[in-house]
């Protein structure tokens, strides 16, 4: 049975799937991070591992082709080794794109359309035709509006404002003060410049919380969030001729996981464009391998 294996290498962990040439998932594998940004030596010995993990109870001859989405790959200033590495390991003909890539072809099955997608950062892909284009994605210091990053940030920087204008200590920063183990406002500063973009984001199902709980502080900052997210996608979409029928997906859980902002970016898009169609269900990012993969095999 010939098969082919799609690899989504993130920030977090590597996923190694291997569908049969129909689209059955019949395999997959898991390791660390496959982001080669982080430690590309790591990175790469991750990545192996994971499609080796895959290949494990399948016969290696019968696989046609890797397809790899990868985190960072855009930025890796020389390729030759994770390539290298990857034909000295598997005799296979092989792919390799950013991970985004993958995740549009998922959810938007290889078709035309949008992705936004939010997590601890924020971007927005668009396809059409044969042209591809990335609005977004800037970094959280040029960007990211809208991401797990950017709603933390706006929650201390209100914080700073109570400590500054001598403003009453609201509920929402008291429950992150204590989230973090923190005994005053100023104590902030430490954390924030000595912390990750990760563990800076990890405050906001806090924020969540609190929304939840009626606060109007964390749900102005949520519903900016999903009107942030909203223009990202809506520059997206004026960037190549879509008609007002265009489909757009989400990822990432800001936009997946929390309604609020959901709901906020659902709603600002369909001020702009009321006939467009959402994709919200979630599908794992190495599908978008199998309907590419598919794509590269026809073509040849």
């Amino acid at each position: 049975m010939k098969y082919l294996i799609g690899v989504d290498g993130g920030g977090t962990k590597t996923e190694a799937a291997a569908y049969d040439l129909e689209g059955n998932l019949i395999s997959m594998g898991m390791s660390g991070y496959g982001n080669l940004l982080i430690d590309e030596a790591q990175a790469t010995a991750n990545i192996l591992a994971a499609i080796a993990q895959c290949l494990a109870p399948l016969k290696s001859k019968d696989c046609i082709y890797l397809y790899l989405g990868l985190a960072g790959y855009e930025g890796v200033a020389d390729t030759r080794h994770i390539e290298e590495s990857l034909r000295q390991a598997f005799d296979v003909p092989f792919t390799i794109v950013n991970d985004a890539i993958i995740a549009h072809a998922a959810l938007l099955k290889g078709e035309d359309g949008i992705l936004t997608i939010s997590g601890t950062g924020s971007v927005s892909i668009t396809k059409h035709a044969e042209r591809v284009i990335m609005t977004g994605g800037w970094g959280h210091l040029l960007g990211d509006q809208g991401s797990g990053f950017w709603i933390a940030l706006e929650a201390f920087k209100r914080m700073t404002v109570e400590e500054d204008f001598q403003h009453s200590t609201s509920l929402l920063t008291t429950k992150i003060l204590t989230m973090l183990g923190l005994e005053k406002i100023t104590d902030i500063k430490k954390f924030i410049y000595s912390s990750s973009k990760g563990e800076i984001a990890s405050v906001v199902p806090v924020i969540v919380e609190q929304a939840d709980a009626g606060d109007e502080t964390a749900q102005k900052i949520l519903n900016e969030a999903g009107s942030h997210l909203a223009d990202t996608t809506l520059a997206a979409y004026h960037h190549l001729p879509f008609s007002s029928t265009v489909t757009i997906a989400v990822k990432g859980s800001i936009l997946t996981k929390i309604p609020i902002v959901q709901v906020a970016f659902i709603d600002k898009i369909k001020e702009t464009l009321p006939e467009a169609q959402f994709i919200l269900n979630e599908v794992s990012s190495t599908v978008g391998c199998y309907y590419l993969s598919m794509k590269n095999l026809r073509e040849c």
